[in-house]
C-alpha cells in the first residue's frame, strides 16, 4: 500500500490510501483535510481531531501545541497535514494550511453554521473510516458560506445531503409509507412523519402503516413555499442551487414564520443521521 499519494484527485485535496483498522501503518502519512476539535493538555501540547480525505476521522497529537502550528491547529482550518504513526500513538509533524475560512469568522450566523458543522460532524463521524464524498460535500459548502450564500439555506443542503450520502434522507419526491409522489404544487401544505413528507393519502390515514426512525422532531407539516425552498436547497445542482439562492433568500428574509420553519426542518434532517 502506497502511503503517500500526490496530485489533485479532487478539488485539489490530495488522499492517502484507505487503511484496514483504526490505527494507520507505521510511518509517515500525508493528508489533505479540516481540524474539527482542538484540545489543549498543557500549554506546549494538545489532541486534534482531523478529518482527513482518504482516511477518515483521527485524533493527533499536536507536540508543541499552538506554539509550533500556529493556525494549522485551530478549528475550521483546512490543511494538507503531515502525521507520523508511531507504535503507539499519531502525532502531527507539519501542517501546510491551504484554507483558514476567516472571512466566514467575521460573520456571526455564518460562524454559528459553521460551528454547527464541526459539532454534527466530530459528534456523528467514526474514527478510521474513510468518507470522501462526505468530505467534498463539507469542502463546498464551506466555500459557499464564505461566499457569503445564505446560512440557513446552506444548512438545510448540507443537512439532507449528508443524510442523503448516508442513506437515510427522506424523501423529497415520494411519500415513504406508499411511494407515491409528493406533488406539492397543488398542496397548501406537506404533512410530516418520522419517516418523511407524506402524500395527502397517508397523511389523512390515523396511523401510518410503517414506523420511521426515531426522530421526534419531525415538524407536523411545512408550507407550500417552505417545501420549495427546501427541495430546491437540497435537490438541485450546485450551479442551480447559488443560482437560484437570490431569490430564495429574499423570500425568507421576509417571512419569520417560513425562516422558523425552515430552521426546524434542518434540525429535522439532521436527527436522521443518529
Amino acid at each position: 500500500m502506497e502511503k503517500i499519494e500526490r496530485g489533485n484527485p479532487d478539488g485539489g485535496l490530495r488522499a492517502v490510501a484507505p487503511f484496514p483498522d483504526d490505527r494507520l501503518p507505521h510511518g509517515d502519512h500525508r493528508a489533505d483535510g479540516v481540524v474539527l476539535l482542538r484540545r489543549e493538555e498543557s500549554p506546549k501540547s494538545g489532541r486534534c481531531m482531523i478529518f482527513l480525505r482518504g482516511i477518515g476521522v483521527v485524533w493527533a497529537a499536536a507536540p508543541g501545541g499552538g506554539g509550533r502550528f500556529r493556525g494549522g491547529i485551530e478549528p475550521f482550518t483546512w490543511g494538507n497535514f503531515l502525521l507520523y504513526q508511531s507504535p503507539r500513538s499519531l502525532y502531527l509533524k507539519n501542517v501546510e494550511i491551504i484554507e483558514d475560512f476567516f472571512s466566514v469568522r467575521r460573520s456571526a450566523p455564518a460562524l454559528m453554521c459553521a460551528a454547527r458543522w464541526h459539532k454534527e460532524l466530530s459528534r456523528r463521524l467514526m474514527p478510521g473510516h474513510e468518507e470522501d464524498a462526505l468530505i467534498s460535500l463539507f469542502w463546498g459548502s464551506m466555500k459557499n458560506l464564505s461566499r457569503n450564500l445564505s446560512p440557513l439555506l446552506l444548512d438545510i443542503r448540507f443537512a439532507w445531503r449528508w443524510a442523503n450520502l448516508w442513506g437515510v434522507a427522506p424523501s423529497l419526491d415520494q411519500c415513504p409509507e406508499c411511494g407515491s409522489p409528493l406533488a406539492s404544487a397543488d398542496r397548501d401544505s406537506i404533512p410530516a412523519s418520522p419517516a418523511g413528507f407524506l402524500c395527502e393519502t397517508c397523511a389523512r390515514s390515523a396511523r401510518p402503516r410503517r414506523a420511521g426512525p426515531p426522530n421526534a422532531g419531525a415538524p407536523a407539516s411545512v408550507t407550500r413555499d417552505a417545501f420549495g425552498i427546501i427541495r430546491a436547497s437540497s435537490c438541485d445542482s450546485a450551479k442551480n442551487f447559488v443560482r437560484g439562492e437570490a431569490a430564495n433568500r429574499a423570500i425568507v428574509s421576509n417571512s419569520k414564520p417560513l425562516e422558523k420553519e425552515l430552521r426546524e426542518t434542518a434540525r429535522w434532517f439532521y436527527s436522521f443521521l443518529s
